[in-house]
């Protein structure tokens, strides 16, 4: 939390900075919610669920067209709160030390993400749908992350004190990617 209050007003600055001059990708309308709670399988096909958009947005803000990559970070988040929520379940029996199954969780977590947004960006390209040349893909997904875990971070301290970790986690882990 520490480091958190220490990258504060960088975290403002990269989140009121959209600079949407540089983004010449499609936008469109959004799921704007979109998790892996959002997401059936059913009879190897997928259904995906609720189109309500994000809560805590207005209607009118949900109306409004986006680029389709924040949804894509909504799922990288959620794969990340599933990957994180398994290593801070204090009923788990894994044999792994604590750091172990850190570094384990981080290399499933990337594998995951990779493969996502392998098949994303393949079937965008298959389907005419512009997201962007990959400078773009990176500063919206990063944007849109950080975002996302930001709004988390909010959310669990009004709802889950002890799940705030993770959102904390995701937010460390953007800004070292970042400052990098």
């Amino acid at each position: 939390a520490l480091k958190f209050l220490d990258n504060k007003q960088f975290i403002q600055r990269t989140i009121i900075g959209l600079d949407i001059i540089r983004l010449s990708s499609q936008r469109i309308r959004i799921h704007g919610d979109y998790h892996l709670g959002q997401v059936l399988i059913t009879d190897g096909d997928f259904c995906i669920l609720d189109f309500e958009g994000e809560p805590e947005c207005t209607i009118r803000d949900r109306k409004v067209k986006q680029s389709p990559l924040k949804d894509v970070a909504g799922m990288f988040r959620s794969f990340h709160y599933a990957v994180y929520a398994t290593i801070f379940d204090k009923g788990s029996k894994s044999k792994l030390s604590l750091e172990d199954q850190f570094t384990a969780g981080e290399k499933y977590y990337q594998a995951i993400i990779s493969v996502y947004l392998n098949s994303y960006i393949k079937t965008a390209m298959d389907n005419a749908l512009d997201i962007g040349y990959m400078p773009e893909i990176n500063y919206l997904l990063r944007y849109h992350l950080l975002e996302k875990a930001v709004y988390e971070l909010g959310y669990e301290l009004n709802s889950r004190p002890t799940w705030v970790i993770i959102p904390l986690k995701g937010i460390m882990q953007i800004l070292e990617t970042e400052k990098k």
